[in-house]
């Protein structure tokens, strides 16, 4: 049986699955096809400025496809953890794990405040996990 919290916590990795997956896919095939990465006139770039943007555009593109990967395994995290697997928190923590180099690399904000919640809600839900 599947408490409310493991619920929640499965709903909040593929959140970020999602919003991660929507967000980068189309900015890395624009950087792809057009060797720049898009801007938003009054925002501006939608993603650099991270330790990241030293290594270049090529290195970016790759940094970013390699996320995409990390975020879309977020699924499974999700999958197992909505059957209240124990595997699926472990496969999470790891996941959270790897994420925090990119979210530092690619300086995204939001990446931390939804890792947080995670692993707090992965915290409270461990011991009921099979």
């Amino acid at each position: 049986m599947r408490s409310p919290l493991t619920t929640a916590v499965a709903v909040v990795f593929l959140i970020d699955a999602f919003m991660w997956l929507v967000g980068m896919v189309p900015t890395l095939y624009y950087a792809l096809h057009h060797r720049s990465w898009p801007t938003l006139p009054p925002i501006g770039r939608l993603l650099g400025g991270g330790p990241f943007d030293r290594l270049g555009i090529d290195a970016m593109i790759v940094s970013g496809i390699i996320y995409i990967v990390v975020s879309a395994m977020k699924i499974l995290a999700a999958y197992w953890l909505w059957d209240s697997r124990l595997d699926g928190a472990v496969l999470g923590v790891i996941l959270l794990g790897l994420s925090t180099i990119f979210w530092y690399g690619f300086a995204l904000p939001l990446g931390p405040l939804l890792g947080v919640v995670e692993l707090v809600l992965l915290a409270i839900v461990w011991r009921t996990l099979s």
